[in-house]
């Protein structure tokens, strides 16, 4: 058992590895937040890594005395890939990318449809049949065009509650809706955008998609502040070995996968997640990290200490690429969940030989 003094050790390790590693990063994107968006403009900050960044957000504008209206907002690709499953304008980033199995998988893993909910919408024969993306995206498209109305049921259990959700943090009331993610192909802003049938404004640590796109009826403006249009595999770091950021920017709970009302009191909401990695397992750990990280945050806001880009990339590049810049105490909390693509549980360190 750990004595007091072993504790205060291993808690004041991990809160100099927050300042030293996270701070930084948390620290630009927070002033280039405040400096970017327009006065009293609500900013949402989604999905997992949402919730530290918003975190920052606010811890630095308390340091510099300055206020701004943010919210977490909970999203998911898969979520919202559900979600707009009987709708055709989402299948361009939904059938997206390489996927080799049964239908049935398909549904199951990228769309989280449960298995009742998979048979009651199609056939065994339809169930059954083993496909390869992106070959045969079409025959995908087709099937689900010919079950509109089915899917449209299934989709109704959750769509009513989740779009009561966004009403009651004031997301329906903006014309003009502004999002924040670390980044980077803008999936769940361009989702959000279809599903609302809003313009929407994305603000990103890295934007490979920078500009303005248009999407449906609407247009999603997409800024990166630290790098705008690079794209995963051609060199640039901080990118490629994202998933350092992603393993410690995580929510306390796993994956977003569906919303109800609740069953006594229909203005409050029962949340669904998925099974946790080590970092949500070991969250008191990670507290620890961004701890150092959030306090970081209010001293620069407050002394406006300020970073340019390339003194960040070298800071990050530093981190990313050599082993034992990162303490093998912290080598847990670098799991990340990637079962969109597949992949399943994948730890940053090991991934990088960096473990």
């Amino acid at each position: 058992m750990e004595s007091i003094a072993e504790l205060q050790i291993s808690q004041a390790r991990f809160s100099s590895f927050g300042t030293s590693f996270m701070g930084p990063t948390l620290s630009f994107f927070s002033h280039n937040l405040a400096k970017s968006t327009p006065k009293n403009t609500p900013l949402f900050f989604l999905a997992r890594e949402g919730y530290w960044l918003e975190k920052a957000y606010q811890q630095y504008l308390s340091g510099s005395d300055k206020q701004g209206n943010s919210c977490y907002l909970l999203a998911s690709r898969a979520f919202l890939f559900k979600l707009l499953l009987s709708d055709s304008r989402s299948y361009e980033y939904s059938l997206k990318g390489d996927f080799n199995g049964s239908f049935f998988d398909l549904m199951r893993t990228r769309f989280l449809l449960s298995n009742t909910e998979i048979r009651q919408v199609f056939s065994d024969d339809i169930i059954q049949e083993l496909l390869y993306l992106p070959h045969d995206r079409k025959k995908i498209i087709d099937v689900l065009t010919q079950h509109k109305e089915l899917l449209d049921n299934v989709i109704s259990s959750i769509k009513k509650p989740y779009l009561a959700y966004l009403a009651s943090l004031g997301v329906t009331a903006q014309s003009t809706l502004h999002l924040v993610d670390l980044g980077y192909s803008g999936t769940i802003q361009s989702l959000l955008t279809i599903l609302l049938d809003k313009d929407t404004v994305g603000h990103y640590l890295i934007s490979s998609k920078p500009g303005e796109h248009r999407i449906a009826d609407n247009t999603a403006t997409m800024k990166g502040y630290l790098k705008e249009g690079v794209k995963l595999g051609e060199g640039y770091l901080p990118l490629d070995r994202s998933m350092f950021l992603e393993s410690l920017l995580t929510a306390p709970f796993g994956q977003f996968r569906g919303i109800r009302f609740n069953t006594f009191d229909k203005n409050t909401f029962d949340f669904y997640y998925g099974r946790k990695v080590s970092s949500q397992r070991y969250f008191y750990e990670l507290e620890q990290v961004m701890a150092g990280a959030l306090e970081y945050c209010h001293h620069t806001g407050k002394h406006q200490i300020e970073f340019n880009s390339d003194e960040l990339e070298l800071l990050l590049n530093n981190y990313l690429s050599k082993p034992n810049m990162i303490p093998r105490s912290t080598k847990h909390i670098f799991d990340i969940d990637d079962d969109v693509t597949g992949n399943g549980t994948v730890n940053a360190l090991q991934f990088f030989g960096l473990a």
